[in-house]
């Protein structure tokens, strides 16, 4: 596959220089900012700060064509040994780290919905000087859920934080930036879909890992959320499954912006889901032709059929993420699948 690598300004615009790196890594996680790392020889000539640098430059990665990767350089190491530079950075998604809600927000679940909330969240940072990073919140979709949500702009709430904690509630959402077209898209209520005609097995599975993890496994959630000393708000739940199997293991979550008892107890809820149990992740490195790469997406159900001796697989898990890895025209993926 023809794979092109280079710079451009920050939120878009004409490419500053094609990059001659032999090794690019770029990947892609649900619900969070991929990454991407590359290498470029110290004495090439295009390697200077006027063609990447960080912050002020975004990279792209063009797959036969079409933009399938963008985000801002975010690290750069410069070795005298060796003679090379290497170069980090994340996903459009990242940009959300570093935006606040400096002024109070609020919305009613009467009128608005989940999708319009995370919009308004963006548009409230790109609406400041020099806060635009080119992310696109035209789109006018909606999931049909509406929430209350109040962001005070004394507590300086952080907008991906609170789009994340907002899609992991129930009736909740995924979401990703398009890299070719900048849209912030929305998918409610899941991304993805159960693809049957996707089979990995021992034709085309080159390397199978599994990682199995209780370091953060807890059966009882505490949530503590608005108020101080008797007159904090606090949920607790517990799985009698998780008891059972793991004894009481107890997990304390924190939203102090939350007010409503409601809304603490979904947060809660969902976090005993997610850690009620012991993660099960298993990564496949595979060729990107049988099947061919980007036919199947982040979200999608595909069927896994692996005889381990310790513990076979054979069923459909979800892909939460994918690295792509091209090395001198060659190239290959890792992918990150949990069970359903």
């Amino acid at each position: 596959m023809a794979t092109r690598l280079y710079t451009q300004q920050r939120g878009g615009g004409d490419p500053i220089e094609e990059l001659p790196a032999e090794i690019i890594s770029y990947g892609y996680r649900m619900n969070r900012p991929g990454s991407i790392g590359f290498g470029l020889a110290l004495d090439q000539e295009k390697t200077t700060v006027a063609n990447v640098d960080t912050s002020i430059h975004e990279v792209v990665v063009e797959r036969d064509g079409t933009v399938v990767w963008v985000g801002p350089v975010l690290t750069l190491d410069e070795d005298d040994t060796p003679r090379t530079v290497g170069i980090g950075g994340e996903g459009l998604m990242t940009h959300l780290r570093k935006m606040h809600v400096t002024s109070t927000l609020s919305f009613s679940a009467s009128v608005d919905d989940q999708f319009d909330i995370a919009r308004a969240l963006i548009d409230h940072h790109q609406d400041k000087a020099g806060g635009n990073f080119g992310i696109d919140t035209t789109a006018v979709s909606t999931s049909g859920r509406t929430r209350d949500r109040t962001y005070n702009g004394d507590e300086h709430k952080n907008v991906d934080e609170s789009i994340v904690e907002m899609s992991e509630l129930d009736d909740g959402y995924d979401f990703d930036f398009n890299p070719a077209t900048l849209p912030f898209d929305h998918y409610y209520p899941l991304r993805g879909q159960r693809r049957t005609d996707i089979v990995f097995d021992g034709r085309n599975i080159r390397a199978f890992r599994r990682r199995r993890d209780a370091t953060s496994q807890a059966s009882q959630i505490i949530g503590v959320g608005a108020g101080e000393e008797e007159n904090m708000l606090i949920r607790t739940l517990q799985s009698s499954t998780g008891v059972a199997v793991h004894g009481l293991t107890q997990r304390i979550i924190t939203h102090k912006d939350v007010t409503v008892s409601q809304t603490l107890e979904d947060h809660v809820a969902d976090a005993l889901t997610a850690f009620a149990g012991i993660p099960n992740l298993i990564a496949l490195t595979v060729g990107t032709r049988d099947p061919q790469l980007f036919t199947y997406g982040l979200g999608d159900e595909v069927k896994v059929d692996w005889p381990s001796p310790y513990d076979p697989v054979n069923e459909y898990q979800r892909l939460i993420g994918f690295d792509v890895i091209w090395e001198s025209g060659e190239e290959s993926a890792v992918l990150f699948l949990e069970p359903l």
